[in-house]
């Protein structure tokens, strides 16, 4: 059953919202969608733009919680990624950590191409080095400094802190949609492009 506003404003407890919202992107995005990026990325066209915000967001905070910036981009090399990570960490006004993001991305930008050809060549065999030998690494150590400290003011959800102010203040912003089963009935959009890995 979809989310309702009535239901975001009666969660009393940070865990009972965190409870809703989870449960609803799960709803929304099922394993089938968020196992392909291209379904993914299709499906975060059509959903609320509170749980777009949100879906998008979720891996970044996986990445701080078990690596950092700089193999956030490793393992989701994909430009339309980003482009919808920044985008929803601005619209769940998390803003110091889009300044962050969008700072490590552009130390990362300019080895786009060729970090695409180092995974492939080494499978995530030592990218460790060529992110040390490029520079890229000791240039956003800094900036997961800052982030971690951002997260460390809300440990219990990390960056997912901000879906809970988000939802209290934009509850209509986070109900609708329909989940996209496995790729069917999604719209034509812009993602139907070539992956621009």
């Amino acid at each position: 059953m979809a989310l309702t506003v009535k239901q975001i404003l009666s969660a009393r407890t940070d865990e009972a919202l965190f409870k809703l919202l989870s449960e609803e992107l799960a709803r929304l995005f099922p394993p089938s969608v968020l196992g392909n990026t291209d379904l993914f990325l299709a499906a975060l066209q059509i959903v609320p733009r509170g749980m777009r915000a949100m879906a998008a967001i979720y891996q970044l905070d996986v990445s701080m919680a078990l690596d950092d910036l700089a193999w956030h981009f490793v393992n989701h090399h994909d430009r339309r990624l980003y482009e919808e990570t920044r985008l929803g960490l601005r619209e769940l006004e998390a803003h110091a950590a889009a300044v962050l993001f969008e700072k490590a991305y552009e130390i990362v930008a300019s080895h786009w191409d060729e970090l695409g050809l180092v995974m492939q060549e080494i499978l995530g065999g030592d990218i460790h080095d060529w992110l040390d030998s490029t520079g890229i690494q000791k240039q956003i150590d800094p900036l997961n400094a800052k982030m971690w400290a951002l997260i460390k003011r809300n440990e219990t959800y990390g960056l997912m802190h901000y879906w809970l102010s988000y939802a209290r203040t934009h509850a209509e912003r986070c109900v609708g949609g329909k989940p996209v089963a496995n790729g069917q009935d999604r719209p034509p959009t812009e993602i139907e492009t070539p992956n621009e890995n």
